[in-house]
Parts: structure tokens; sequence; C-alpha cells
């Protein structure tokens, strides 16, 4: 494999890591840049030891990195002064520590990478360890190691000036580190809500049985648990973007510390816009534990603000899948009811329209969703088409039915139409709607399923 092409083997979804060590990658990537290291390792501090996270390796084959990284990834380093372990000794001193040759050192065994480079028939020569410190709070949150500094085909030992680069850096890549660990909780947070709101939504349904033998409750919390696996990986398709930014910006900063740019200005916009954008993660978080809150209660509410949030919601999917939204709205609009109910039923009818068009027209092929909302005569209507050919005959009669929804155990879809009607009748006292539809858009002939729910006005 040439050595271009070894900078394309880190394919993080190989190892399905987390959002963390994605941010984790790109840092040790730019840090040996940075320093023009050959290889390097990322440990994060978890209760009382080192765990290993990121490794990379400019020499080594894919399929070494592959079993290195699977043999490794629950490597764990104590710490505690029994064994003497470069990274630990780094983290507890809170020290750069550069070692020019770890098999004359005498001050560290390095047994781990000896038996590594006998393993892979590979040669550690310098290394630099470096303490990842929070400027704010003096905690230590883990440790970067980098191996083999070299230039021109030629290994060298990392310089004083590499330890001044790295020490400069090390600060922001701390804060970084420190608002991604941030997330990742938040995110567990999330999950712990969702599995709480589960629980209190069986209550209600337990209830709502002895009450009354209507199935509205149970439909309700299965349309739920379809939809969650898509909402979680939205937000992790909405976390790439900014943890990307992140990266950019982390290189730009670096590359000024490289060069000597002393723009203090420039470097603090840079690090403003990493916090702004890392507050971008922590509102998609907030955004997505308001849509699961159960604990609502009737308002009057925007009818067009709630379409604008369920089309945020399957912002990522539809992008995706080149899917075009065409809205006319008119914004003035409200009605009473349920806006989380309400937003998960134009979600389930995006929804539905997105899996027609993926299965219907070709990437080629322009993909559209109309949505049109107006009010007439005091009935406000409300319409969703798209230009996926229409629907089966034989399934538009009863499209809606839970019995059919029941047999088409393969488009998860159906359940969510069925709890769309029964939403929009029972809670929202409006109709619901479909039928198929050919019409002309910008000269073109297009026909497609039309949905269309009326609400008094």
């Amino acid at each position: 494999m040439a050595s271009d092409d070894l900078k394309h083997i880190y394919d993080v979804s190989l190892f399905n890591i987390s959002d963390l060590d994605v941010l984790l990658h790109e840092i040790l990537k730019y840090t040996r840049e940075l320093l023009n290291a050959e290889a390097g390792t990322i440990y994060i501090k978890q209760e009382d030891y080192l765990k290993f996270h990121v490794f990379q390796n400019d020499v080594l084959s894919y399929e070494d990195i592959y079993r290195f990284y699977h043999a490794s990834h629950e490597y764990k380093l104590p710490l505690d002064t029994k064994d003497k372990y470069l990274a630990v000794d780094s983290f507890l001193r809170k020290k750069i520590i550069i070692i020019d040759d770890i098999y004359s050192s005498e001050d560290y065994e390095f047994l781990g990478a000896k038996e590594f480079d006998k393993k892979f028939n590979y040669k550690t020569h310098s290394t630099i360890s470096v303490p990842l410190v929070h400027p704010i709070d003096n905690k230590v949150l883990g440790v970067i190691q980098l191996l083999n500094k070299k230039e021109d085909d030629k290994y060298l030992v990392f310089t004083k000036k590499d330890k001044d680069i790295v020490s400069m850096i090390s600060s922001f890549v701390s804060l970084s580190v420190s608002k991604a660990q941030d997330d990742v909780l938040k995110l567990q947070e999330l999950n712990n809500q969702l599995i709480k709101s589960n629980e209190d939504l069986e209550t209600k349904i337990k209830d709502k049985i002895l009450e009354d033998q209507n199935k509205s409750a149970i439909i309700f919390h299965q349309s739920k648990m379809a939809s969650m696996g898509e909402m979680i990986g939205n937000i992790a398709h909405q976390w790439r973007q900014p943890l990307s930014t992140i990266s950019t910006l982390a290189s730009g900063v670096c590359l000024n510390l490289e060069i000597g740019n002393n723009d203090v200005e420039d470097n603090k916009a840079q690090l403003k816009q990493i916090v702004q954008t890392t507050q971008i993660l922590s509102k998609t978080i907030d955004d997505f534990r308001e849509f699961y809150n159960v604990n609502t209660m009737d308002e009057n509410f925007n009818i067009a603000h709630a379409i604008k949030k369920s089309l945020e919601i399957a912002e990522t999917e539809l992008i995706i899948n080149d899917i075009i939204i065409v809205l006319d709205l008119n914004t003035s609009l409200y009605t009473y009811g349920l806006k989380n109910e309400f937003t998960q039923c134009i979600l389930n009818l995006l929804t539905n329209a997105k899996e027609a068009l993926v299965a219907n027209i070709e990437m080629t092929e322009k993909r559209y969703v109309f949505i049109n909302l107006q009010e007439e005569n005091n009935i406000i209507s409300l319409s969703i088409k798209d230009n996926a050919k229409g629907i089966d005959p034989l399934i538009l009669e009863d499209i809606f039915e839970q019995s059919h929804s029941k047999k088409e155990d393969k488009d998860s879809c159906q359940i969510g139409l069925f709890l769309t009607k029964l939403i929009i009748q029972k809670h929202m006292q409006g109709t619901l709607a479909v039928e198929n539809i050919e019409y002309k858009y910008e000269g073109i002939d297009y026909k497609g399923a039309e949905f269309t729910i009326n609400l008094a006005g």
C-alpha cells in the first residue's frame, strides 16, 4: 500500500467507535502532522486508569492496524507507581516527557512498545508524551503519545521546539476533549430520559386499557419505539458536521502556531467559533430531549413552526437522500392540541414520502416533497405531496387501517400512518385523507401521493 493511501485507512466506522473517538482521531492526526510524527496514541482517564482510545501509524498495513486495535482497545494503564509507564508518569507529573531512544532508556522499560515492535516488525525510536491538562480546573484528562519524528525519510529526536508547540496546543485540545465528553454524557442522559419516558408511557397505556379497550395508546408507543432508532441516528448525523468544524479549526490554530503566526485575535476568534460549535452539539441534544417529552399539555401552537420542527428533525435523512422540500406556508395559522403529537404526525408523513421516493425515484432524478398550508372558509388545510409515482391502488384504500399495518411488517411507516390518522381524528378533531394525483411543477409533469389534513380554523 502506498504511503499516500495509508492516510485513508482510518475509517472510524470500521471500529464502531463513539463520537468522542472521532474527535480524538482528528486531534491525533493533526498533532502528528504538526510534529511530523510517524505514529501516535491517545489515552483518556477513566476511574483509576488510563484507557487506550485511538491509534494511528503511517507505516503499518491496514490489516496490522486492524489487528492491533482490536487486540488493544480494552488496554488499561493503572494510575499507580507500581509499574513504570511513560504515559502514567507524564499524567501524574503533568509533565511533557521526551525519550530520544526507547531501547537505551533507563527510566522506563517500554515492554509494551518492544513487544509491539517485535510482533509487527516495527522499530520505535523516539517518543514524546503530552498530558492533556484542562486550563481552567487543572484536571488531567489523558495523554497523547507521539512516536518517531521523521523528516525526509530520516528519523530524528523530538526537540524543545516540538515540546513548546505541543505545550501551547495541549490546553486547547483539552478544552475540546472536555466538551466532547460532556456531550457524550448528555447523550447518555437523553437515553436515560427516553427509557424513563417509555416507562411512564407504558404506565399510561395500562391505565388507558383498564378504562377503555381503545388501542390508540399502544400504537402511539409502538410508533415512538419505531422512530427512536432513526432519531438517535439523526443525532449522530447532525453531530458529524460540527465535529468536523472543530477539527478544521483545530488544524488552523495548530498551523498558526507552527508557522509562528502570533495573531492573537485570529486564534481567539477560531477558539470562540469552536465554543459556538460545541454549543450547537448541546442544542441538538436539548431539541431531541424536548421532542421525547411525553409530559406535555394541550396548547395553542403555530402550525408552521411545528412543520419546521419536523423538518429540522428529518433534515439529515432528507439531505442524504437528495430530497428537495418546497414550502408554501401561511405562518399566521394556529391550532389547539398537543404540539409534540402533531409534530410526530408531520414527521410520519415526511418519513412515508421519503421511503416512497427512495424506492421509486432514482438519485439521478429530482425528488420532491411539497408542503402547503393555507386557510379557506375557516378550514385549515395542510397538504404533503411527493413525486414518487403514487401509491399502489390495492394499498391506497386501507393504508391507514391497523389490520393493513400488521400485514406490512417490512414497512414500519404503516404503523406511523395509522397513528397519524388516529391523532388527527381523535386528538385534533380533524380529518386525514390521501389520493394519487398528477400535477405540473416548473413545466414538468409529475405523479405522486398527496396527504391532506383538514383542521377547524
